[in-house]
């Protein structure tokens, strides 16, 4: 059995002095790559928008939409915060194309951030204790606000992200350049500090993902240590990376086997009620915010059926007007649940071509303001259905309502399913032409699956499996969900796996680093990714810079 001395590649008589050595220099790396990004945060503004704004896109503007109404107006409502703009047009910008629309608790329709709610109420509690501290208002001085907590929270997120991944490193059997180089690549070489300069879920998610597979590899190399606790902790951060990424339930339940596996007591008693408590957390707030368990981007279509009706309608729909047979049933309807519009008595019908419907097919009904309250289908001659308004995105205005030709060209969707699986991997959006690095850790997965020395067997199978389906999630989406994360200078929706790709690349680098061409070949893969995602250190919402070569 190899020694632990052994294994960080030190002699037994010098242990402490050998691991020392390497977290000076894992401490060096950290420092010099968070000096950057933390002068970045703390300077972060947005010179292409009016006022002094440190938002860039209407993602990060979506956020921090909810973070002011719910500190400011103690409500998920974003009206008001929106408005400000509409009043003042020297104001910082504040509307966003990501939110949503649905009737709130009085009955009335309001406009919420279509983000789920946890992120926002994170930044929004830190935001209160500034508040109370400074006196600084959001709306009123956004700079410094934002550039307080962008700094505090990436620069601690970056910072256990890279101290958990050297932890992680430092009983590996490898040699110390493998070891620096792949602490160097996550300090400089990922678009992990590009979006460092905006509030996004992406990062928190890498983050605590790290945290995961670093407790899930205590549990496998210390079967006899604290298994209760590490359980626990295991649940916290697996589920929060859920939160923060669903396609990472793929991890979750992959490590919810590994605590199973290693203690029956850690995961009834540790890991279940902790990734409950984080699942209650988050449905919690997304009641609180929405009135309902489901996030608000599933709202995207309509609702179910509640009535079937027979007539000759096409022309008096067409003409805008909803026959009398439909607006009883609607009327009816509205009254028996509660729901019936405040001061609205007239509806009227509007044609929608929502997400690609034909022609002459889906009819929304709406009241005096506007908005939706049901939706009608035409099934075939004469033939009707009436449905529940669940659309919380088709409202007057919106930017993604099909016939919006004001989209950008990439929000629009692509219609052929192999093209965008070309752009995805190699292409304008491709993660391994925007960060070459990521070869390594592709070519590492499977040599570190089957690796008796390096010890990391289960690992390397998770990579790989996780990697499959999730970028097969993203590959097999509807036409307008492929859109490569809108208009963005990465492979955004990847980000969270990044913690996984780093510890992959080791068996590859470690080979590669016998010889002086490998690590030649190592450093020119390191260089073009930190090129690559240099690129838009300013603003990490524009298009990467392959797209205009495609263009």
């Amino acid at each position: 059995m190899v020694s632990r001395e052994a294994a960080s590649g030190c002699p037994a008589e010098n242990s402490l002095l050998c691991s020392r050595r390497h977290w000076s220099i894992y401490w060096l790396l950290i420092v010099l790559a968070l000096t950057p990004v933390g002068w970045r945060t703390a300077n972060v503004i947005n010179p292409d928008t009016a006022g002094s704004s440190p938002m860039f896109s209407a993602n990060d503007r979506s956020r921090w939409c909810s973070v002011a109404a719910l500190v400011e107006e103690g409500v998920w409502e974003i009206d008001k915060v929106i408005e400000n703009e509409r009043s003042n047009p020297d104001a910082v910008r504040w509307d966003t194309i990501d939110k949503v629309q649905h009737r709130g608790r009085d009955g009335r329709v309001h406009s919420y951030s279509s983000k789920p709610p946890l992120l926002s109420a994170i930044v929004a509690s830190e935001y209160w204790l500034l508040r109370r501290i400074t006196g600084w208002q959001l709306t009123e001085t956004p700079l410094p606000v934002v550039r307080t907590l962008l700094t505090v929270n990436h620069l601690v997120c970056l910072a256990v992200l890279m101290m958990l991944l050297a932890s992680f490193l430092e009983p590996m059997f490898v040699s110390d350049w493998t070891r620096y180089f792949v602490v160097a690549v996550a300090g400089w070489g990922t678009f992990l500090t590009t979006f460092a300069v905006t509030l996004n879920n992406h990062l928190p998610a890498a983050t605590t993902a790290m945290a995961t597979v670093w407790l899930a590899d205590r549990m496998m190399r210390y079967p006899d240590r604290s298994l209760w606790s590490r359980g626990f902790w295991a649940g916290i951060f697996a589920a929060l990376t859920v939160a923060f990424e669903l396609p990472a339930a793929s991890l979750a339940g992959i490590v919810a086997l590994i605590v199973l596996y290693r203690t029956r007591g850690g995961f009834f008693a540790g890991f279940v009620p902790a990734a409950a408590l984080v699942a209650a957390v988050v449905v919690g707030l997304n009641w609180w915010a929405h009135g309902t368990w489901r996030p608000a981007y599933s709202f995207r279509g309509d609702g179910p059926q509640v009535a079937r009706i027979q007539g000759a309608f096409a022309d008096e729909l067409d003409r805008g007007n909803l026959p009398a047979e439909i607006r009883g049933i609607v009327v009816q309807q509205l009254e028996t649940s509660g729901n019936r519009p405040v001061g609205a008595a007239r509806y009227s019908a509007e044609a929608s071509a929502w997400m690609g419907a034909a022609a002459g097919t889906r009819w929304i009904v709406t009241d005096e303001t506007g908005n939706g309250v049901f939706a009608i289908h035409r099934e075939g001659d004469d033939q009707w259905t009436l449905h529940e308004w669940g659309n919380w995105y088709d409202f007057p205005g919106s930017y993604w309502r099909t016939r919006n030709d004001q989209r950008s060209e990439v929000d629009r969707g692509t219609a052929d399913q192999w093209q965008y699986a070309f752009h995805f991997l190699v292409g304008h959006h491709g993660v391994l032409l925007l960060t070459p690095v990521w070869l390594l850790a592709f070519a590492g997965m499977l040599p570190l699956a089957t690796s008796r020395t390096l010890n990391r067997r289960w690992l390397g199978l998770a990579t790989l499996v996780v990697t499959v389906v999730v970028t097969g999630f993203y590959l097999t989406r509807p036409e307008h969900d492929r859109n490569y994360g809108g208009v963005t200078s990465g492979p955004r929706w990847l980000f969270w796996l990044i913690p996984l790709w780093l510890i992959s690349m080791v068996p590859v680098v470690q080979m590669l680093a016998r010889w002086q061409w490998g690590k030649t070949v190592c450093m020119i893969l390191l260089a073009a990714s930190m090129l690559s995602a240099m690129y838009s250190w300013t603003n990490p919402w524009v298009h990467p810079w392959p797209w205009f070569w495609y263009r």
